[in-house]
């Protein structure tokens, strides 16, 4: 998209003079004119419009949602049904949206189909919201007429990954609060309440006991290097953050995460999810089996089963293995995984049964994460009972020493 200053007079006679944006000067003065107004120049500035390649505001460019896209799938999906052309459609839709940006980015979209471009063509230009899948779905459900069952998939593909990211963010709200106040609780005490009260102690000579002698030891240790902690703490932290974004740390990060007691059986119903839904969504649209495993692999966002991926495609395309014998070779995926793919290509049904086994999938992942916060809310009680009890531990033992004394 660019911006064009123009003069033209409208039907009064007077002169007016603006700006509009458009992904060439035609459209432009097509837009002009469409207004009522009769053009005299038109001329394009140096000015980049926010949002669009090019740009160098100040301000940072708006993100997109995911449900927004989303939303915009199934609304296009409805539109495309009722049999209202492409451009038709787009202009609905720019009306209807309220985000500037992505107002923009539809414009420049239905500008493209209106030169002549396929959607998927049209939406290859914005890849960070449209995902390689999203294009290879469009582009299958165009080729055989069908793009508003296919838009219709990828809809309810995503709202089923938005509910398990939701699900997931949900369950991890209540341990992160209750951790970040146990913490809290703890280190107020040992750094403010202790250092007050110890002292009162050591007037009357009183021999501290092993509880309290290890409180005033963490608090003068975080009392008195509490710079020193600061930066180490913070240094180790940017160090293990920057290593795993290297691709080795993810790797290690990734293998130690399924390694995990409770939360690596978790992880890997996830993995399972995100296989099963979208390659049964994508086969289902009509996208061939080896694209279709080269999009899979980008969305499963775990290194270790990425890495099998070539051996998987390899096996089918060039040794003529079915899709279950090639999983059952990379030795990574569960048995009942397999057995069930297997089922479904014997009937010829494996788009149907990857749609269930993904469903399946999914309410297991639900059931999981529900039973380990019932696990986790007690034990995180526990805690925080077991550290300010031993705190409160800690002060009343030299008290019933002084009482004893008196």
């Amino acid at each position: 998209m660019a911006l064009f200053e123009y003069r033209a007079i409208d039907k009064s006679g007077k002169n007016k003079k603006g700006k509009i944006d458009a992904p060439s000067s035609k459209q432009a003065a097509a837009k002009i004119k469409s207004q009522g107004l009769h053009l005299v120049t038109i001329s394009g500035t140096k000015e980049k419009l926010k949002g669009t390649p090019g740009y160098r505001g100040s301000q940072k460019r708006t993100a997109i949602r995911f449900e927004i896209i989303t939303g915009f799938t199934r609304q296009l999906a409805i539109l495309i049904s009722t049999g209202i052309p492409y451009d038709k459609a787009f202009d609905i839709l720019i009306e209807e949206s309220e985000h500037v940006a992505f107002q923009r980015i539809l414009d420049s979209i239905k500008a493209k189909i209106v030169e002549g471009s396929s959607l998927a063509s049209a939406l290859e230009d914005h890849p960070v919201l449209f995902s390689k899948m999203y294009i290879a779905m469009v582009k299958a459900g165009e080729a055989g007429g069908t793009l508003d069952q296919v838009l219709e998939r990828l809809a309810e593909s995503r709202e089923r990954t938005s509910e398990i990211k939701a699900k997931i963010q949900k369950a991890l709200i209540y341990p992160t609060i209750m951790t970040l106040m146990g913490l809290g609780i703890v280190v107020f005490m040992v750094t403010f309440i202790i250092p007050k009260i110890v002292p009162i102690f050591q007037q009357f000579n009183v021999r501290l006991p092993l509880p309290t002698r290890i409180v005033l030891w963490v608090s003068e240790l975080l009392t008195e290097n509490s710079l020193s902690i600061t930066l180490f703490v913070g240094i180790t932290f940017l160090g293990f953050y920057r290593f795993f974004k290297s691709h080795k740390g993810e790797w290690i990060k990734d293998w130690l995460l399924m390694q995990a007691p409770v939360l690596g059986k978790i992880t890997r119903k996830i993995i399972m999810f995100r296989f099963t839904q979208t390659l049964g969504t994508l086969l289902q649209s009509g996208v061939e089996l080896k694209q279709s495993l080269e999009i899979v692999k980008q969305v499963m966002g775990n290194r270790i089963y990425e890495s099998r991926f070539d051996d998987i495609s390899l096996n089918i395309t060039k040794r003529g293995m079915d899709l279950s014998q090639a999983l059952r070779q990379a030795e990574i995926f569960p048995v009942s995984v397999i057995q069930m793919i297997r089922v479904g290509e014997e009937s010829s049904q494996l788009e149907k049964m990857l749609n269930k086994v993904s469903t399946i999938l999914e309410n297991e992942v639900r059931q999981s994460l529900e039973k380990s916060i019932a696990l986790l809310e007690p034990a995180l009680i526990l805690w925080m009972a077991v550290s300010v009890g031993f705190i409160v531990l800690s002060v009343m033992l030299p008290m019933l020493r002084m009482n004893q004394l008196i």
